[in-house]
């Protein structure tokens, strides 16, 4: 907590003060002692020509050193005036700077080949300084987040993270004219000592913060990304492919299933190479893997690796591999380690089958791709155990598509990729297996699964014909569907549209110099639910005028405001007589024309027919004035402090189709808050993913477990407004909810909405076959 009398976004303006009155020294220093080690290495080179590269680099290092500091301290600058977060969420599009957990499947189809040769590169220089200042940053880190109003750390928000810093080396480094191996050779020493440089100012600029009273944040638990807290630390079932029989005992509940459990020692081949790289992963997704003439990259040996490919070893997968490297480095977690499992016997048999019978390297790297892929989706616990298990089982059917057919990586619309991501998709709409629907749903998939298996051709269109089959039976396109989604859809956007305008008419009638606000009831309508007629009418393309310009409803607003002027109305008995049937009929078809509830205007007729009794000199008393309160019209077109925006109003039509719910300052939404902390099934569930301010970054797809009428519902997030104002999801069975963003944060601050899964499970499977290419890459390399 923020324990000094400055607000966070002065200490925190401090803080980034003293960042750049340090950073020059960071990078001087840095310069110098880069200079000092490239010379102990020329004196330690035994060879005479790389004793004369390094002598060549040292040269270069001097002519380019005061470009280097400058462009780093301008780096600097620039960066933190973007301020632009590198998290997956912020988007697909590639950066050299990105880290090996952001890297995503997409990306290499987006980059050529000298991108992918910067991105290793740059993932080895982040790795290089990350491994240097990991103690300073985690205090430093905390302490900022306090500093930037966060509740929790946030580690991706802070933006001196590493990979930024050195992001911004790599990029001055990349901007001069010298080759890549004076660079490589620089960053050999250069990578290590610029995070020592930033070890220093992470304590530095720690203490700095302390100095200013301010309490270092407290680390939020988080499971891997995308699931459920907890989840990475369940145990997992799994079973072994023996053909339609094993499967079918496999789906036993005494059967205990465990997809890839550690192997046995006899199965572990230590010290092989990992096959995939980052370079080969993009030849595969171009679809030229199988071209042999192609010139390999410089750092990914890919040449040499294919005339090494006979010699391969076709027992245990890469990432077990690459798990043991890491291991060695000490690199890896426990967590990780359960990432990365190898396959249980006999699908590693299986997958060892088709290793051998492969005659290309190119289909070589389809068997490595795959069996990550599946391993990854089998182990994913946002997937109930027999989803996992059928997709485990599924493993050969998918080994063999694709050393026949390449089109599965390089096209995302192949039958085959789409149809995994559809079952794995609508999965995640059960959140357990007790969940209606869920048998029917299984039955399927294991329909599904013998389909497969007993299939030897392993053609596209076979797959084509399953995925058509799924979808017909899980009635996700049907028309109905489409027309319920049609009708939700132009209900909100219609809604939005005419409350947007209805906020501007309120607006206008405020400011008439006929207005007067002295009567509540009458204010609260006229700027209420007759602002929202005149929007409805104003919007309309066949809405009636008079005299080609004023409408109606807006000359009948005119009406109603000279017949309150009691000054005007003096002595014009006659003209209100006749005016008041022709108002009052305008008024009961303004309110018609929007579906608005005539009882709830009720109190605005009685103070109407009571003041228009008045200026007739009726003795008829009129009803007194309600007292401002949060009730009635008030309470559906005010905000609660009176001067935030009107909150969102649908008529009870557009409430039907949308399953619109209702604001966060009803009596509802206390009841809710209440019945959290007692019932237990509310209590069952983990705590939302939203950050430590009770926001929450929601995408297209997003799914999320929702309180509706007392009882958790899995839905999709399925619209979002062009004004990112409403939020529509749809639960099993097509039922939709929708809400405004001010009740969306309001109720994942109460914890009555929770993120399950913000990327789709067959996306992140193959952004970790990414991660585990370029990791493969990285560790691949001893040096720059």
């Amino acid at each position: 907590m923020l324990t000094s009398a400055h607000p966070p976004s002065a200490v925190f303006q401090a803080c980034i003060g003293e960042l750049f009155r340090q950073s020059p020294l960071l990078i001087n220093r840095w310069s110098s002692r880069l200079g000092v080690a490239l010379h102990e290495r020329s004196l330690a080179a035994l060879d005479s020509a790389q004793r004369h590269e390094i002598v060549e680099a040292i040269a270069l290092f001097i002519k380019y050193r005061s470009v280097i500091e400058q462009g780093f301290s301008q780096g600097l600058r620039k960066a933190l005036a973007e301020d632009a977060p590198t998290t997956p969420a912020s988007g697909k599009s590639f950066r050299p700077g990105r880290s090996l957990s952001s890297v995503s499947f997409d990306d290499l189809e987006l980059m050529g080949d000298l991108q992918v040769q910067q991105a290793v590169e740059s993932a080895r220089l982040n790795q290089g300084v990350r491994q240097s200042c990991e103690s300073g940053l985690a205090e430093f880190s905390a302490r900022l987040s306090t500093a930037q109003g966060f509740l929790v750390v946030r580690s991706d928000a802070n933006p001196l993270r590493p990979e930024i810093m050195a992001h911004i080396l790599y990029e001055s480094l990349q901007s001069l004219a010298v080759s890549n191996h004076a660079r490589a050779c620089w960053l050999v020493d250069g990578a290590r000592l610029l995070g020592e440089e930033l070890q220093l100012l992470y304590v530095s600029l720690s203490d700095f913060l302390a100095g200013l009273g301010v309490a270092p944040a407290p680390y939020g638990v988080h499971g891997a990304p995308g699931l459920p807290a907890g989840a990475a630390n369940r145990a997992m079932p799994a079973a072994a492919w023996d053909g339609p029989e094993a499967a079918q005992a496999a789906f036993s509940p005494a059967n205990d299933w465990h997809p890839y459990p550690r192997p046995d020692t006899e199965m572990a081949t230590a010290g092989r190479k990992p096959l995939l790289t980052l370079d080969h992963l993009h030849h595969l997704l171009m679809g030229d893997y199988e071209d042999l003439s192609h010139e390999a990259s410089s750092f990914s040996e890919f040449a040499a690796d294919e005339a090494a490919h006979q010699d391969f070893s076709h027992t245990v997968p890469a990432a077990l591999d690459a798990l043991g490297e890491l291991e060695e480095k000490g690199l890896v977690s426990t967590r990780t380690k359960l990432a990365r499992p190898a396959p249980p016997t006999l699908v590693a048999k299986s997958r060892a089958r088709f290793k051998t019978g492969a005659k290309t390297l190119g289909q070589s790297l389809a068997i490595e791709v795959v069996g990550l892929m599946i391993e990854q989706l089998a182990n994913d616990q946002r997937l109930l155990r027999p989803v996992r298990q059928i997709v485990a089982h599924a493993e050969p059917a998918f080994l063999q598509l694709a050393v026949t057919d390449p089109r599965f990586f390089s096209e995302k619309s192949h039958p085959a990729r789409r149809l995994l991501e559809a079952i794995t998709s609508a999965s995640l709409g059960y959140a357990s297996e007790s969940t209606p629907g869920f048998a029917e749903f299984l039955q399927h998939l294991q329909e599904i699964a013998a389909s497969l298996t007993a299939s030897q051709t392993g053609d596209a269109d076979h797959f084509a014909t399953l995925l058509h089959d799924f979808e017909q039976r899980q009635n996700r396109n049907t028309p109905e569907n489409r027309k319920a989604q049609r009708l939700a859809v132009q209900a909100l956007l219609q809604a939005e549209k005419r409350n947007a305008m209805a906020v501007k008419i309120a607006s206008e009638i405020r400011a008439r110099p006929d207005f007067t606000d002295g009567n509540r009831t009458i204010t609260d309508f006229l700027t209420g639910p007759w602002a929202q007629v005149m929007a409805r009418e104003r919007l309309s393309e066949q809405g009636v005028t008079l005299g080609g310009s004023l409408s109606v409803f807006s000359l009948a607003l005119d009406d109603l405001l000279w017949s309150l002027d009691a000054g005007q109305v003096a002595g014009q008995g006659p003209r209100l007589v006749g005016m008041i049937p022709r108002l009052l009929q305008s008024l009961r078809q303004g309110l018609a024309s929007i579906d608005f509830p005539a009882g709830q205007c009720q109190p605005f007729f009685d103070q109407l027919m009571a003041l228009h009794h008045s200026a007739l000199g009726s003795r008829i008393a009129a009803p007194p004035d309600p007292l401002p309160s949060r009730h009635g019209l008030a309470q559906m077109f005010v905000g609660p402090d009176e001067s935030s925006a009107m909150p969102l109003w649908l008529a009870p039509s557009e409430v039907e189709h949308s399953g619109f719910m209702q604001g966060p300052d009803e009596p509802v939404c206390d009841l809710l808050a209440q019945s959290r902390s007692g019932s237990p099934d509310l209590a069952a569930r983990p705590s939302s993913q939203a950050d430590g301010n009770g926001s929450m970054a929601l995408n297209l797809g997003d799914w999320v477990d929702l309180l509706v009428e007392m009882q958790w519902a899995r839905a999709q997030l399925t619209w979002v407004s062009p004004e990112n104002s409403l939020f529509m999801f749809t639960s099993l069975g097509g039922r939709k909810h929708s809400m405004t963003s001010r009740v969306l944060h309001h109720l994942a601050k109460l914890d009555l909405v929770k993120v399950v899964s913000q990327q789709g499970v067959l996306e992140g499977a193959l952004d970790s076959v990414a991660r585990t290419a370029l990791q493969n890459s990285v560790l691949g390399k001893a040096k720059f």
